[in-house]
């Protein structure tokens, strides 16, 4: 009896230890899941790979402890499987979960380049920028978007500068280095269909109408601050149904191809499709990326019967629809 009763108790001690040990093995494969334990570590997700195919592969190459129990805390806690293509870099250290959430989001890519568009940037300073992140050179974003497919919703228009101008949706984007210009361009495309798509709701409306209300607010973006794109838009509708030249200084600043801080008589004389100063009705097109706000004031404009605005220099306008009066207030805020 007593030696049956010591039995149990070591076999009851035995387990009490191997659970431990198990308890112990599991968290330390939960907070350190690398056999590394300096430096930094590599993980290369190519197209295609799942995430168990990563850790399989990390485990055959000795590079995690126990695919297993990893792979069981990941269901466990409901932690994301989805990853994202790209080549990373992680401290040796690093927690399953953070490792988890890294290849879910793509941070720790060194693959992946953030890209931020501005509001009101035009197709020019758009391929700037992507210059300067060195995704593409400026040439070659230019020669892909002149020769993309135009998307069904877009008017073809000769005089155009470029056929796709207003519509690469300003936001912020994440590409990996070495994608293809098509693939941004068209990444671009698709968020402005979800934007524009989420303010229009079922309105049924043409090519031409989508156009007009694109062009309207790239001149919105260009020309008015925040609390005042209503105000602006509508001036510019009411100056179309007057059939009244739109006379935008944005325009003419397009049509110049540069930024100026003041525009002077002979830039108002540019002989340009663009040029809203000499030519009636509106640009042939956008005259870059509106915002979502931008949109919006394009689309429900405010009821006003203003004809003219002139700015304060301050970031707000003046807005009339008396000539004199505009005539007035311009020659004190802009001295001629």
């Amino acid at each position: 009896m007593k030696k049956k009763l010591t039995f149990l108790i070591i076999t009851l001690l035995i387990l009490i230890s191997a659970s431990a040990y198990f308890i112990i093995y599991y968290n330390n494969t939960v907070s350190h899941p690398f056999t590394q334990k300096d430096g930094n570590i590599e993980v290369t997700v190519e197209k295609g790979d799942s995430l168990y195919k990563i850790l399989s592969k990390l485990y055959n190459d000795k590079e995690i402890k126990n695919q297993y129990i990893i792979k069981h805390y990941i269901k466990r806690a409901n932690l994301p499987v989805s990853i994202k293509q790209g080549s990373y870099e992680f401290n040796s250290d690093v927690s399953l979960t953070d490792f988890m959430r890294a290849l879910n989001k793509g941070t720790h890519n060194k693959s992946l380049v953030k890209l931020t568009i501005p509001e009101g940037f035009n197709i020019d300073l758009i391929a700037n920028i992507i210059q300067e992140k060195g995704l593409l050179t400026k040439e070659e974003f230019i020669a892909a978007v002149k020769k993309h497919p135009l998307p069904e919703f877009i008017n073809s228009n000769s005089k155009k500068k470029y056929a796709l101008e207003g519509y690469l949706y300003p936001d912020t984007y994440e590409f990996l280095k070495g994608s293809k210009a098509e693939d941004i361009i068209e990444t671009m495309i698709k968020r402005f269909e979800e934007v524009f798509n989420d303010i229009s709701k079922d309105s049924k409306l043409t090519k031409d109408d989508i156009d007009k209300i694109i062009t309207v607010a790239s001149m919105v973006e260009k020309e008015a601050g925040v609390n005042e794109k209503g105000k602006v838009a509508s001036v510019f509708y009411n100056r179309i149904e007057k059939q009244m030249k739109m006379q935008s200084c944005a325009t003419v600043l397009y049509a110049l191809g540069k930024h100026k801080d003041k525009l002077y008589y002979k830039d108002l004389e540019v002989k340009s499709p663009y040029n809203t100063y000499i030519n009636d009705g509106l640009p042939p097109g956008p005259i870059a990326s509106p915002s979502k706000e931008s949109i919006k004031a394009a689309l429900n404009p405010d009821k006003t019967d203003y004809l003219f605005f002139v700015s304060y220099n301050d970031g707000t306008h003046f807005f009339t629809k008396d000539y004199q009066e505009f005539l007035k207030v311009k020659e004190k805020t802009q001295g001629f």
